[in-house]
């Protein structure tokens, strides 16, 4: 019945993180769900065929869904709907956007859409993690044009040792909050927050995250290679150089 179902998994921080493909979300540019112990999230990656018109930026939302199902509890309010998103997710959609939105092309227009929607989740594998490296996986695998792969992860500081992607008792301890993102060369995108963590302690975090991030790009490559799609091409709002250069000889004294 689904003839391009695919499951690729490896070994993320000494976890397996699996990422399934061709059964969810077939009309996405690209999609994969992804399971790390018992947190599973779904990662859709859209993009609109042409931009709208009059639009002079690159239209990007990144969107992480937090539902309370996921943690086994059904809204109990007279409407019983969700809620508004958490402090949290708004946050975390924010390191994600803050991690592919370089890699898109500057001269790009077109409507692109990333949901991350958590389905279940284990308080020992963040689904913030699992949102990330899926959003990276999807985008990577589909017809967007985007010049990933990249990877994130988590790193804590429990009684003087570092630790990749810390469970949640090692979280409840930790010194440090550090949140590192990167690709094959160099780290993208950082956010951290530490009870006074001396310099080297968060230099040597940072190394130990960027590390374990390339083998997860590297796998993702990989599977790019294997099975993305070819990217399409798009309709270049790139600026005109000769005008901005007269403009510019004439007006900047």
């Amino acid at each position: 019945m689904f003839e391009n179902f695919r499951v690729f998994k490896t070994e993320y921080a000494g976890r397996e993180m699996s990422f399934e493909v061709g059964k969810m979300a077939g009309l996405a540019n690209g999609s994969c769900l992804v399971r790390y112990g018992e947190t599973t999230v779904l990662v859709t990656a859209t993009a609109s065929g042409k931009p709208r018109e009059g639009i002079d930026f690159f239209p990007l939302s990144v969107d992480f869904e937090e539902k309370l199902y996921a943690v086994g509890r059904i809204p109990g309010s007279f409407l019983r709907r969700e809620g508004r998103p958490p402090e949290k997710a708004i946050l975390t959609s924010r390191v994600v956007d803050r991690s592919i939105r370089p890699l898109f092309p500057s001269d790009m227009r077109n409507d692109v859409t990333v949901v991350m929607t958590v389905l279940s989740v284990d308080p020992d594998c963040e689904p913030e993690v699992c949102g990330l490296v899926g959003a990276s996986f999807a985008l990577s695998i589909s017809d967007i044009p985007w010049d990933g792969p990249i990877a994130g992860i988590h790193v804590g500081l429990v009684d003087g040792e570092i630790v990749l992607n810390p469970d949640a008792a090692q979280r409840e301890k930790s010194e440090m909050e550090l949140t590192v993102c990167g690709n094959a060369e160099k780290v993208v995108m950082l956010e951290c927050g530490a009870r006074e963590v001396d310099n080297a302690t968060m230099l040597e975090a940072i190394k130990r995250g960027h590390a374990e991030v390339k083998k997860m790009v590297e796998f993702i490559a990989g599977v790019q290679r294997e099975s993305g799609k070819a990217k399409c091409s798009f309709p270049s709002m790139e600026l005109d150089h000769e005008m901005f250069e007269a403009v510019k000889e004439y007006a900047a004294d």
